[in-house]
């Protein structure tokens, strides 16, 4: 199976959102405090971005955390994060992108069962936190997110210098369970290339382009 890469801009609030879809995108993710890793939008901020969205036929996913970092997130935090995939379902959000880890650096399942729960309907997107999970865990971890519906699976890659090679491995434990392994932080300038090195289609649309 030829898996797509899906290269989209990742905005931060509003602002950028008409521009982006002026340029081409027909499918954005959005989020507050990208400084930070990105955090759910306010929201007045998620209902206006739905209808514009929309209204152009682009669809649109949303980073669901309640601050930066992955681990873990506590009771408070839980409750935030399903209160705001409740609050996106019933404005008509597409899609949206989360992760929780424990802070052995696992697959938080007790978490992401609820946030799977609060969040049905919408395609499902695992966020960076998957480049925190130690290699030899990542397929286990894969088996478990596509059980769940998951969709698609963020990485940056390692550390490292090779991250091309953290990538292909990763992407062929996804391909076994039917996940899109979708390359992050890939600028506009670079997308071709990850693509033929992964051997996958590039599906492209867009100017700077940032996961």
């Amino acid at each position: 199976m030829t898996i797509l890469l899906l290269v989209e801009p990742l905005l931060e609030n509003y602002t950028d959102l008409p521009a982006a879809i002026r340029a081409g995108a027909k499918h954005v993710a959005l989020a507050d405090n990208l400084a930070v890793g990105g955090t759910t939008v306010s929201k007045g901020v998620m209902a206006e971005a739905v209808r514009y969205a929309h209204e152009h036929q682009v669809s649109l996913d949303l980073i669901i955390a309640p601050r930066g970092g992955n681990i873990p997130y506590n009771g408070v935090e839980i409750k935030m994060m399903e209160a705001d995939l409740l609050e996106a379902q019933q404005l008509g959000v597409d899609g949206a992108i989360f992760g929780a880890l424990t802070d052995q650096h696992q697959l938080d399942v007790e978490v992401l069962s609820t946030l799977i729960a609060a969040a049905g309907g919408m395609t499902l997107t695992f966020g960076q936190a998957f480049d925190e999970i130690r290699p030899q865990d990542r397929g286990t971890a894969l088996d478990w997110l596509a059980s769940q519906g998951v969709d698609r699976v963020l990485s940056a890659g390692t550390a490292s210098d090779d991250r091309q090679a953290d990538w292909v491995a990763s992407k062929r434990l996804a391909d076994a369970d039917g996940v899109t392994l979708v390359p992050a932080n890939v600028t506009a300038a670079d997308a071709q290339q990850v693509a033929d090195d992964l051997h996958v289609n590039l599906v492209y649309g867009q100017r700077v382009l940032k996961f």
